[in-house]
């Protein structure tokens, strides 16, 4: 199963996302934290034998939350809300495709895109629950999964799944039917979660530069999400150089000029020349570059991955 979900991508090829620490000889990024949690719902629903008081002190509920329990909010995705089988299955997907996504966007957009995940549907299902008068469906992990798979299909489009299916295809497929799911029960407030968990991923990612899919609109991220200080703000002038009295002489000042020459980041010509290759791809695709832009634009993702990543 593993090697089915080994999908290669131009953004991610000899790349790789560092961990936050190491615990022994286990790197501890945020995927393998979030499916440690995981395990530890799927024990806890066991021993529990279902939702026991812990369990239910962890799933989100509009009645909790009003009460002043807003730890629900950080804490809903533990708990194994579709039962044994159900949550060990969404682990193990959600940790294979994780983790090949938190590699390619980097360690801090990608806690960024979980964290919107997390919160984002969770707050707007909590308030269309409280507005309408009904409770809010107990969504867990997959739904988080749901907009974790659609950002990774909407970056990688060209992946495939079982019986070589489209990977886009089989996310489709999911989100259909559990859309269906809450169409059948009315119920408004799971419906809003679960178009909100979808919409996140895409535009996320599409916002983030690892998307070329031209119908998923791209905004302007905050930090939090992008993992930079400011998504999207131009980059601020350089500082002229202060002037040195004539006491330094002629090749003192020719020295220092040669030194401010020696380019620090990324100038205008190679931005305008990124953008092309990015439009070239958008219009005819990853086939139509040659061997040279595929390397441009390969080392321009490992800038934006350091710099990201500090």
């Amino acid at each position: 199963m593993a090697d089915r979900y080994a999908f290669q991508s131009p953004f991610s090829r000899g790349a790789g996302s560092d961990p936050w620490f190491t615990v022994g000889n286990i790197a501890v990024t945020t995927t393998t934290a979030i499916t440690a949690l995981g395990v530890f719902g799927v024990l806890l629903f066991v021993v529990e034998s279902g939702f026991g008081p812990l369990g239910s002190a962890l799933v989100l509920s509009d009645d909790a939350i009003l009460r002043g329990q807003v730890w629900r909010f950080l804490t809903y995705f533990i708990p194994a809300s579709g039962g044994f089988f159900f949550g060990l299955l969404s682990l193990i997907f959600f940790y294979l495709i994780g983790s090949q996504f938190e590699n390619m966007l980097g360690r801090r957009a990608y806690t960024g895109l979980f964290l919107s995940l997390l919160l984002i549907p969770a707050v707007l299902g909590v308030l269309v629950a409280v507005a309408i008068g009904a409770s809010v469906p107990v969504f867990g992990l997959s739904m988080i999964f749901l907009g974790i798979a659609a950002g990774f299909s909407a970056a990688v489009p060209q992946a495939r799944s079982f019986f070589n299916i489209p990977f886009w295809a089989l996310v489709a497929f999911i989100f259909v039917v559990q859309l269906l799911g809450v169409l059948a029960s009315r119920d408004i407030s799971g419906l809003v979660m679960l178009v909100a968990s979808g919409a996140i991923g895409l535009v996320v990612t599409r916002s983030l530069g690892f998307s070329s899919v031209e119908w998923i609109p791209a905004i302007k991220l905050p930090g939090i999400v992008s993992g930079e200080p400011t998504a999207g703000a131009p980059s601020k002038p350089a500082k002229a150089p202060k002037k040195r009295g004539k006491r330094f002489g002629r090749k003192k000042a020719s020295s220092d000029a040669k030194l401010r020459s020696v380019p620090t980041g990324p100038t205008a010509a190679s931005e305008a020349e990124i953008d092309a290759l990015l439009d070239q791809v958008s219009e005819q695709g990853m086939g139509s570059l040659t061997k040279q832009q595929k390397q441009t634009l390969e080392r321009h993702a490992k800038q934006m991955r350091k710099r990201r990543d500090g």
